[in-house]
């Protein structure tokens, strides 16, 4: 089957200027053909999907996110670990559906509870629940000793974590997530807490080099939390293909960035400047301590994310555990300056790249996936327009959220 998709503007890729009253040819799941309307062969009989009111774009890619852990239903995360698993699975369901509504078509996603990851992404290759294409960690690692016991396992030594590795690979990982940086002085939420936020090294040097070497020999990629401090530079030096978060940002990490080619991934902008969504708004704010370590690591954010970018460094946009919000990541990297166009980089080229399938997705081509989404207005100008998308396609196939056939 041939669909056609009429646009006001076609960004196919945001490196490079849009395309006025572009049209898409999409023949099963890949495009054929696009460009101007007078560059573009229509076959007869096509389905039209009419989008000259709105302005079409890749699917944007979520490159951090945690499917069962979502801050829009109002529980702290220490409850995390004690939700019984149905109910997890049943609200992060409903999570990925509002991804792939939002205009989410990849996710890569970075520790969850036993193999849920692994389950999510073979019900939505089988077409069982709506959802964007997963790619998985299967079970995060961290040392005994360090953060995130409800979304990580641990793994100390480096045999110990070359061992790990070759397991999550043998389940169906496509990547590796570490916590290379904070560590936990007590099973807590408050001991969680204090542990956060801080440039204090979890994993030796020795040990990030092994899920490095490990990882990279079987063919995926390595994620490392890392806030900050010598463990950061550390991830780096071996090769870790990107950090994430990295709020306590310096300058000469931005040297290292650039010099081994690290990608900057999920900033967490909403968790630090969302008056709605972020830090400001949970239980935890009423703690003086916490609050001089999240203004320090906003500071910092706001210093020295803009002086990355400049200096070349890519980054990409990412949820973590507030789902279906990538355009107020948008909105915030906007807010400190950084420009619309780079903002959508962020949002799809970058996160393709980074994930490896950038031949695939993340830009609009001919023998690329059919990833697309249109939404109301021109975010070249109003990043915000990301806020009203209008229409989903993945992989050819048209799902958003006001298709009856989904069953939404």
């Amino acid at each position: 089957m041939t669909t056609v998709i009429y646009s006001k503007q076609l960004i196919a890729d945001p490196a490079l200027p849009p395309i006025p009253h572009g049209v898409v040819v999409v023949e099963g799941e890949r495009i054929v053909a696009l460009g101007r309307p007078e560059e573009v062969r229509v076959p007869p009989d096509s389905t039209v999907i009419d989008c000259r009111e709105e302005t079409v774009l890749p699917g944007l890619i979520d490159t951090h996110a945690h499917i069962t852990a979502d801050n829009r239903y109002g529980y702290a995360l220490e409850s995390h670990e004690a939700l019984d698993l149905p109910t997890l699975v049943l609200r992060g369901s409903m999570s990925l559906r509002d991804d792939l509504a939002s205009g989410v078509t990849t996710m890569r996603t970075l520790g969850d509870r036993d193999d849920v990851e692994l389950r999510f992404r073979e019900a939505i290759r089988r077409g069982e629940i709506p959802g964007p294409r997963l790619v998985i960690c299967v079970r995060a690692l961290r040392p005994s000793h360090g953060t995130a016991a409800m979304l990580a396992f641990p793994a100390d030594g480096p045999e110990e974590i070359r061992r790990r590795i070759r397991e999550n690979f043998f389940l169906g990982a496509q990547c590796t997530k570490i916590f290379a940086t904070n560590v936990q002085n007590g099973p807590g939420f408050l001991d969680y807490l204090r542990g956060d936020l801080t440039g204090e090294p979890a994993y030796t040097q020795e040990e990030l080099r092994a899920a490095v070497e490990e990882s990279h020999a079987l063919g995926m990629k390595v994620a490392a939390h890392a806030i900050g401090g010598p463990a950061m530079r550390w991830a780096m030096e071996v090769g870790v293909d990107s950090i994430e978060h990295g709020n306590l940002l310096e300058e000469q990490d931005i040297e290292w960035m650039v010099r081994y080619g690290t990608y900057l991934s999920d900033p967490n902008l909403q968790l630090f400047f969302d008056e709605e969504t972020g830090f400001e708004t949970f239980p935890t704010w009423k703690y003086d301590w916490w609050r001089e370590k999240v203004e320090r690591a906003r500071e910092q954010t706001a210093r020295y994310l803009p002086e990355a970018i400049r200096a070349g460094v890519k980054v990409c946009l990412a949820t973590d555990s507030t789902h279906a919000s990538l355009w107020r990541e948008a909105r915030h990297l906007v807010g400190l300056g950084v420009s619309n166009r780079y903002a959508l980089l962020a949002l799809t080229k970058h996160g393709a790249e980074l994930l490896g399938i950038d031949d695939q997705v993340g830009t609009l081509a001919p023998g690329k996936i059919a990833d697309l989404i249109a939404v109301r207005g021109d975010p070249l100008v109003d990043i915000l327009a990301l806020r009203d998308v209008r229409m989903v396609m993945q992989a050819g196939r048209r799902c958003d959220p006001q298709r009856s056939n989904l069953g939404w």
